[in-house]
């Protein structure tokens, strides 16, 4: 990369023509500018890549809630269905004497 703290404005010139020098200024400017349109379509990918990964982990994060949910509602079954089971057992055995 040119050191530009080195570049004289003047011995440019004298050493190459105006127009020479008006045409690389312009395709400086041209170049300037496509490198600043590429660094912002880089930081929107970057941007939509980060976003994707927020939407996955809050699509994960909900799934994982789900299932805790689905978890808690099987063992709620569960017991609820062996306090069924112990009171069928006891009236049985109340019955049986």
């Amino acid at each position: 990369m040119a050191d530009t703290s080195q570049i004289n404005m003047k011995e440019i010139i004298r050493k190459y023509s105006k127009e020479e020098v008006s045409r690389l200024m312009n395709e400086i400017i041209k170049n300037n500018k496509t490198i600043l349109k590429l660094q912002k379509q880089i930081l929107g990918v970057e941007e939509m890549t980060k976003e994707k990964r927020r939407q996955k982990e809050k699509k994960h994060r909900e799934r994982q809630k789900e299932e805790e949910e689905n978890d808690r509602w099987i063992e709620e079954c569960r017991r609820r269905n062996e306090k069924k089971r112990e009171e069928r057992e006891e009236q049985k055995r109340v019955d049986e004497e």
